[in-house]
């Protein structure tokens, strides 16, 4: 096996066509539906790589993409291409990825299996069989809908001047305001801020490409001493109302370990589509 494999921390136009088509050649034939996030403005350090490209014969038969939301741990996906497994093609892209993290810091992947991957679990079995279960992730959807707020309720999406009072709320660590402003205000996502009487009680991000049929709803977060109010609720129905107005449908990953939130969006008709297992592996373990 003579692989090529480029190691970045982002990618050009042809390189996700190539990423997309490789996806959808293997999702189909195995029925997998966890989508590769290609996006990094959440990462705790974008200059990080955490893109690696396998190719052979300059042909892409190998993606390993990890997400690095804070430094405590990388979410694995992968694929390969059919043809070419079993000829340790993943352990290559694994491995260079590992060394990286090394260099950063990074303790542990969170490798993310789907129940209908074979490969997936046969892997994991084979090279990592003390791999810990980590937590159980449910993609739940649901058609959007206008649901009015009370009349001391408004919402406002984050711009320059509301920043401020989005971090005063938010739950996310951000390397320093300018990469807080980098995130909240990129293209593919919209973040927005719910007032109590003038007051900014809660947070929600809907992110996606103009193109995408639905938008991700996170980041959802209401502030520590407001908690308990049925804010919750409210941030649910604002973000149900603005996917409404745009056309779009919703969907939303939440923990096994949230009960009160999977309980929350179940109560407004959000369904589980797929769950995604998380397996906790040492960086070390994988040089």
């Amino acid at each position: 096996m003579s692989l090529e494999v480029k190691a970045c921390a982002a990618l050009t136009e042809p390189e996700r066509a190539e990423i997309l088509a490789l996806q959808n050649e293997v999702y189909s034939g195995e029925n997998l539906k966890n989508t590769v996030w290609l996006q990094t403005e959440s990462h705790f350090d974008r200059t990080v790589p955490c893109f690696y490209l396998g190719r052979e014969n300059d042909a892409l038969t190998a993606f390993l993409s990890l997400f690095l939301p804070t430094q405590e741990e990388a979410e694995v996906t992968a694929f390969t291409k059919q043809s070419a497994r079993n000829c340790g093609q993943f352990t290559v892209l694994l491995h260079a990825a590992a060394k990286e993290m090394q260099v950063h810091g990074v303790p542990d992947f969170l490798f993310d299996l789907e129940s209908q991957s074979e490969t997936g679990k046969a892997y994991l079995k084979k090279h990592f069989p003390n791999a810990v279960h980590s937590h159980t992730e449910y993609r739940m959807t649901r058609e959007p809908a206008v649901f009015p707020l009370p009349e001391n309720i408004t919402v406002k999406c984050v711009t320059g001047e509301t920043l401020a009072d989005y971090l005063s709320v938010s739950l996310r660590k951000y390397k320093n305001f300018e990469a807080a402003k980098e995130m909240l205000l990129a293209e593919n996502r919209t973040a927005y801020v719910l007032y109590v009487n003038g007051e900014p009680i809660g947070v929600f991000d809907l992110a996606g490409e103009k193109t995408d049929e639905t938008l991700s709803l996170c980041g959802v977060a209401v502030k520590a001493s407001e908690r308990g109010r049925g804010y919750g609720k409210l941030l649910v129905r604002a973000a149900l109302t603005e996917a409404k107005n745009a056309g779009k449908g919703i969907e939303l990953d939440v923990d096994s370990e949230n009960p009160p939130a999977l309980n929350l969006y179940r109560s407004f008709g959000f369904a589980p589509t797929f769950e995604v297992e998380y397996w906790r592996v040492s960086v070390h373990d994988c040089l």
